[in-house]
């Protein structure tokens, strides 16, 4: 405080008893001037000295001095802590300071102040800094039905993630914006806000050019966020069909070599079931006639050794 009365003081002593070069062409150029968040921002002090030597340089946020160049002093760079703020010492000097990891919070103005050695005559320039959140996600468009016909109300709705400012949504059908539709904000957290908009529309079949009706919503924040989703209808038409599927002659002849294989391979197993089937018959009626006919020596069997094998039997 004592230092800036001390140097109005020789200012206005100067000015008014002898004479003062005044600087010129004073600016601030901040790149980018709209910074996502997290980003980093480089903000440049341009300045004519006519021929007089820099005493200091400074840089503030609003009111509140954050980086000072001053080449006569040791050290010639120094910071004060503001909340928020993050200099890039290695890569500031005396006509620019960087700044990195940006938060939402210091967006506004940003100020570089030059002044001249011996004269103590000062220049400021000013410049807006916005930091911005993006989206963190493409829109979402969605409609009611999947298929449309000329004469229906087509009904659909997009909305954006959270953003900070909330993204801008504008509709487009085949490519030419609908006019009439609003964009409708919804408070989110941390000062954030999401936005959706509603379509309603009438089909017409003139908005099938080639057969297909497209919607796009297109979502942007400045130049820093352009995401689109696009929504495809297609006349019946125009419908993607299955290909009918055809028995041509080859496929024909084809078909019918298969089916002379299955035959041939099958038809055998088939006959052997048939023949097992009428030898177990015979074997079960041979069986009950030796069993009659032998009922005694049968009886012995189940008693004792065999008189006979049982081979026998069914043989007999």
């Amino acid at each position: 405080m004592i230092g800036r009365l001390k140097s109005t003081f020789l200012f206005i002593f100067l000015h008014c008893f002898g004479d003062v070069t005044s600087i010129g062409n004073v600016k601030l150029l901040i790149e980018p001037s709209i910074v996502k968040r997290n980003g980093t921002a480089v903000l440049t002090c341009y300045r004519d000295m006519q021929g007089a030597p820099l005493y200091t340089a400074k840089w503030y946020r609003g009111n509140h001095e954050f980086y000072r160049y001053t080449p006569l002093e040791n050290p010639s760079t120094r910071v004060f802590g503001l909340p928020g703020i993050f200099v890039d010492m290695n890569n500031s000097d005396d006509k620019k300071v960087v700044l990195r990891r940006l938060e939402p919070s210091l967006a506004g103005n940003f100020s570089c102040e030059v002044t001249a050695d011996s004269t103590f005559s000062t220049q400021t320039a000013t410049q807006f800094l916005d930091v911005v959140v993006t989206p963190e996600s493409q829109p979402v468009l969605q409609a009611e039905k999947e298929k449309y016909q000329p004469g229906e109300l087509m009904r659909a709705n997009c909305t954006s993630a959270p953003a900070k400012p909330p993204a801008n949504l504008t509709i487009y059908i085949n490519d030419e914006p609908l006019r009439s539709s609003e964009t409708t904000l919804h408070p989110w957290d941390g000062g954030l806000s999401w936005a959706s908009v509603g379509v309603e529309l009438k089909v017409s079949p003139d908005l099938f050019p080639s057969g297909r009706l497209r919607v796009t919503c297109n979502a942007t924040v400045y130049n820093v966020y352009n995401e689109s989703a696009k929504l495809d209808f297609f006349t019946p038409e125009t419908d993607p069909r299955p290909e009918r599927i055809t028995l041509g002659s080859n496929a024909t002849r084809c078909f019918t070599s298969w089916l002379l294989i299955f035959f041939m391979l099958f038809l055998p197993v088939v006959l052997a079931q048939d023949y097992g089937m009428f030898n177990q018959d015979v074997f079960n009626e041979a069986y009950d006639n030796n069993f009659e006919e032998n009922y005694d020596d049968n009886l012995y069997l189940i008693g004792s050794t065999p008189k006979k094998p049982l081979l026998s039997l069914i043989g007999h």
